[in-house]
């Protein structure tokens, strides 16, 4: 008689540590959906903060920021733009308006450039100032915005 190509009598399968601790499934289960909400959350945030960044409006306002001479001097060089921009941004073809703040820093200080903007073919400033952190006052950046255009 022949063998057969198995054991008569199989080894016992052996339970993963998971199977033998049900128990543990629950809060697994939840921490595996918080980095879930995490993950698409920090995406959100990049693909939001990305569209910010890459619109003409922001872009001004930076570039107003870092032109200025008493935002340079107070904040230091180089100006660097935070990560986390809040606001509101709505483009619609030609037209569209902008109302955020972009968090600023450098070795010298922070602060935050307000921005509120329309768009009707070019964009057109309506508030551009810098705060600066532990500091009175701000500093208006829409005046040499007018004369430069």
């Amino acid at each position: 008689m022949a063998t057969p190509p198995y054991p008569i009598h199989p080894e016992p399968l052996r339970k993963s540590w998971l199977e033998r601790n049900p128990l543990w499934k629950i809060p697994f289960g939840c921490l595996i959906l918080l980095l879930l909400l995490g993950f698409v959350g920090f995406v959100l945030l990049t693909l939001i903060s990305g569209t910010f960044r890459h619109s003409d409006v922001y872009k001004t306002a930076m570039a107003q920021a870092a032109a200025n001479a008493q935002v340079r001097e107070r904040i230091g060089e180089p100006i660097e733009p935070g990560w986390l921009i809040f606001g509101a941004l709505h483009l619609n073809g030609s037209t569209g308006d902008a109302n955020f703040s972009i968090p600023i820093s450098g070795p010298r200080g922070k602060g935050q450039v307000r921005v509120v903007a329309y768009k009707a073919g070019v964009w057109r400033f309506t508030f551009l100032q810098v705060y600066l952190e532990g500091q009175m006052g701000s500093i208006d950046l829409l005046s040499e915005v007018k004369l430069r255009e």
